[in-house]
């Protein structure tokens, strides 16, 4: 039976609002918006996680990045800043500079999420700050949003 991604109205709206904003990244990195906005829905929880709400941070950028606008520690982790972005555009394209390179042309998920642990944006291990299982977890959640793009 085939999940219907439609019934998640979080995720759905979160798709619905950030769609636009990951166009121009995903068209310049010459990957489909899905893998844009699928590692943005994961890094931020579909916006509900603290760095996304309070610091604008949809990708998990750390201190220094490209557009912030201010930095501060995570909770409960005095070993690292991260950035503080004014809308959801700076940080995306904050994400495009930093890591663009690595996935470009990327247009596999499976491809796209094993370049960001190449470029150490995840290690995929969550003893050293990474997440666990991070290839597979990333690629679940980009296929879950190209489904949420046609809601």
């Amino acid at each position: 039976m085939a999940k219907n991604f439609c019934n998640d109205l979080d995720a759905v709206s979160f798709v619905k609002a950030f769609k636009k904003e990951c166009e121009g990244v995903a068209t310049r990195l010459n990957v489909p918006i899905e893998n844009i906005l699928g590692l943005a829905a994961q890094e931020s929880q579909y916006g509900k996680g603290r760095i996304a709400r309070d610091l604008k941070n949809y990708f998990s950028m750390h201190a220094p990045a490209a557009f912030q606008i201010g930095s501060e520690h995570p909770q409960e982790n005095r070993k690292i800043k991260v950035a503080k972005f004014s809308r959801f555009r700076d940080c995306a394209e904050s994400f495009e500079k930093q890591f663009g390179h690595a996935v470009k042309g990327k247009a596999d998920p499976l491809v796209f999420a094993q370049a960001l642990v190449a470029v150490r944006f995840n290690t995929g291990r969550a003893e050293d700050g990474g997440r666990a299982n991070f290839i597979p977890y990333l690629v679940g959640i980009i296929g879950a949003v190209k489904g949420r793009l046609s809601c």
